[in-house]
């Protein structure tokens, strides 16, 4: 079995469904997860969870090292840029493992190994195409990856020398792994919930698939994410490897945390109390109030609103309604 460690440097208090998130760690016990963090809550760290309690000056240091030219890097958030280069950045830290990732929090984990199978990894250098979850083997020459220049293309010196946010690690590195014809892994066996509509909409899938997209929630037990949507009236089901949340404004009524309960997810709450999935269920909690769940979004993402994000996400709404 191939060894596979998630790269999770995180500054700031971390989000308040963190808990379920480590929950779903510990599920996946083959995996291990190393946390970078001066968050020093007393969660229920998983086995595999390895925290490692660092100032932001001491990552900025650990990250400068490693480059030739003063880097910017004044705010957690510029991160995700540096995401590609985690491999030479935490080198020491991944040694023996095969492959290593970076992804985010604000997801729920499903059984990996079920989807990353040692088929899939033997296959490709890089797994996954969006920022919240990726792969790569550990090798000195893909590790190197985000430093080739095309010409003409957006480079890592560039992005590097600047505060500004580029998205590097998703079109950044697309463009230098399509550049160089390698191939990537590009399944959708994720659930990415679309942030910029008050229903339960799945990003990412067909047009001839619309219908199964209109009602829908999710279960987490033992380490399994189902989908049930309703399709001609009747549920199905379909199983993945996380589902994101992607800064929809979840509050998460949790009263344990057990693997063995089941958990429900539908538009704005993740909750431990029981429901039989039902037709009626499905439909009645697979959409919130307009009005309400914006109110709802823009508060809880009031710490986030800047110009530049703004600007992001309007960009993304006018690319959704296409």
């Amino acid at each position: 079995m191939y060894s596979i460690a998630y790269v999770v440097p995180y500054f700031g208090k971390f989000p308040k469904g963190f808990q379920f998130w480590l929950m779903s760690c510990g599920c996946n016990p083959t995996i291990d997860w190393l946390i970078f963090t001066d968050d020093h809550t007393e969660y229920n760290y998983p086995p595999n969870v390895k925290v490692k309690y660092w100032t932001f000056d001491q990552m900025k240091k650990r990250v400068q090292k490693i480059f030739d030219f003063p880097i910017s890097l004044e705010r957690p958030y510029k991160l995700c840029d540096y995401k590609p280069a985690y491999g030479e950045i935490f080198s020491d830290e991944l040694r023996g493992y095969d492959f290593w990732g970076d992804c985010d929090v604000d997801l729920v984990w499903g059984n990996i190994r079920r989807f990353y199978t040692d088929e899939l990894l033997s296959k490709y250098e890089k797994i996954g195409f969006n920022g919240h979850s990726m792969l790569f083997k550990n090798t000195p020459e893909v590790c190197a990856r985000f430093r080739t220049c095309l010409e003409g293309k957006l480079n890592y010196k560039e992005v590097y020398s600047t505060d500004k946010g580029y998205a590097f690690d998703e079109p950044g590195m697309d463009t230098i792994y399509e550049g160089l014809k390698i191939p990537v892994y590009k399944g959708i066996d994720f659930a990415n919930l679309l942030k910029y509509d008050y229903g339960f909409y799945l990003d990412w899938q067909l047009e001839e698939d619309k219908e199964k997209n209109e009602a829908q929630i999710f279960t987490w037990k033992n380490g399994v994410i189902t989908r049930y949507y309703l399709y001609k009236g009747q549920i199905e089901t379909q199983e993945y490897m996380y589902l994101h949340y992607w800064c929809r404004p979840t509050t998460f009524k949790i009263k344990e945390y057990k693997p063995e309960k089941q958990y429900l997810i539908y538009p704005d709450t993740t909750t431990d109390k029981y429901y039989e999935i039902t037709p009626k269920l499905i439909r009645k909690k697979s959409k919130r109030s307009k009005v309400k769940y914006y109110v709802k979004s823009i508060w809880f993402n009031r710490k986030k609103i800047t110009l530049e994000r703004i600007i992001f996400n309007v960009k993304g709404m006018l690319a959704y309604r296409k």
